[in-house]
């Protein structure tokens, strides 16, 4: 048989592999493809005004992918002015421990972290287990065939920054490339592309992910991966009371 023709054999497979499967099962597919398990991470996180940078962030990082919530330990490595906060990520629970104290502080899942970029985009590895698909329609986004998936939050984690999420995921790779996130009603809070996929331990990952805001189009935030590894944390690494006594490394 003919490469090309077992090409077209292996494409027609694929596709009649997702048209078998619901629309939150094509999600979690595309979740899968890029998630990573017990990621550890160095993330640079820079603000923009007018592409004129404002203000730039360094951060490591530990991510724990549990089946219901995610979990992320992030130290704040520079600038000089914030370096040694420590914060956990504990689903939509967020407590945040400055230099020099004992007693972490909560904070609201709504809180902005840094820039356009809150708390919840820092740890969000996927969508489906925040989100239902209320719709799966055909678009394009910048050129490129696309399923756009309508999201709408699911009951049990309605304290979640986004009450509401459309994402163009590209028909042909399977990678999310564009994402609006709004909170109730149509209120567009913030506007998201992917970009820069590259493989790394197994999956396409995307090293870049560029954050605009829903109102002011001058100002957006990126967020840029420099290096990713794993790691495995235990459970109790994940507690609120484990922030004092962590000492944070660059991950490896």
């Amino acid at each position: 048989m003919k490469p090309i023709v077992i090409l077209a054999l292996f494409a027609l497979a694929a596709t009649a592999s997702l048209a078998a499967q619901t629309p939150d099962q094509v999600l979690a597919s595309v979740d899968e493809r890029r998630n990573i398990d017990n990621l550890t991470f160095s993330l640079r996180i820079t603000s923009y005004d007018t592409d004129k940078a404002t203000d730039t962030n360094t951060l490591w990082g530990f991510l724990k992918d549990d089946p219901d919530k995610n979990r992320v330990l992030i130290s704040f490595a520079d600038p000089a002015s914030v370096k040694g906060r420590k914060m956990l990520m504990d689903g939509n629970i967020v407590y945040l421990l400055f230099p020099r104290t004992k007693n972490p502080i909560r904070l609201s899942p709504l809180q902005v972290l840094l820039g356009e970029t809150s708390n919840g985009d820092v740890a969000r590895t996927g969508f489906a287990k925040d989100y239902d698909v209320a719709s799966l329609t055909d678009a394009d986004q910048d050129g490129k065939s696309c399923d756009l998936f309508d999201l709408k939050v699911k009951e049990a984690k309605k304290d979640s920054s986004y009450k509401r999420v459309k994402l163009w995921v590209e028909k042909s790779t399977m990678r999310p490339i564009y994402a609006e996130f709004y909170a109730s009603g149509d209120k567009l809070l913030k506007k998201a592309f992917y970009k820069d996929y590259r493989p790394a331990l197994g999956k396409d990952f995307p090293f870049i992910l560029d954050i605009y805001d829903g109102e002011v189009a001058t100002k957006h935030t990126v967020m840029e991966y420099l290096k990713i590894g794993t790691r495995a944390l235990p459970d109790t690494a994940f507690r609120r009371e484990y922030l004092e006594s962590w000492t944070p490394v660059s991950p490896q």
